[in-house]
């Protein structure tokens, strides 16, 4: 491997790793304008102008800047990249991906647990 090669893979692997890190750190930054644009664009109830739209968005923001340390590594990543990938990007869509995957992991411990209390592990050891 060239030097200019061996350089440009370490550059990629630092960045990999910042980008790996950056959902511990905070919410990222989103511009929210053209889906809020879109949004006006399509409204039909009235009220719902981008005005409207930016003041939810804002709403999600500050409410995942001040829950962020408490949702799941692996499902800030994912949303993430679900936000950002195929269309303008939101806060509101951000949150409901975390609190949807917060709230399924909950659902399957509940149903684990309660599968485990109606169905406990026979005794092994017989008495006499």
């Amino acid at each position: 491997m060239s030097a200019s090669t061996t350089t440009i893979a370490s550059v990629a692997l630092l960045l990999g790793l910042q980008t790996a890190a950056a959902p511990a750190e905070g919410p990222p930054n989103l511009n929210v304008a053209p889906s809020c644009n879109a949004a006006a664009r399509g409204a039909i109830a009235i009220g719902r102008d981008k005005e409207a739209c930016m003041g939810d968005e804002r709403t999600a923001q500050d409410t995942l800047k001040e829950n962020w340390s408490k949702y799941n590594g692996a499902d800030k990543t994912q949303c993430i990249g679900n936000v950002k990938t195929g269309g303008p990007a939101s806060y509101v869509e951000l949150l409901s991906c975390l609190e949807i995957m917060r709230d399924a992991k909950s659902i399957r411990e509940t149903d684990a647990a309660s599968a485990k209390q109606d169905n406990p592990q026979p005794n092994r050891r017989r008495r006499r």
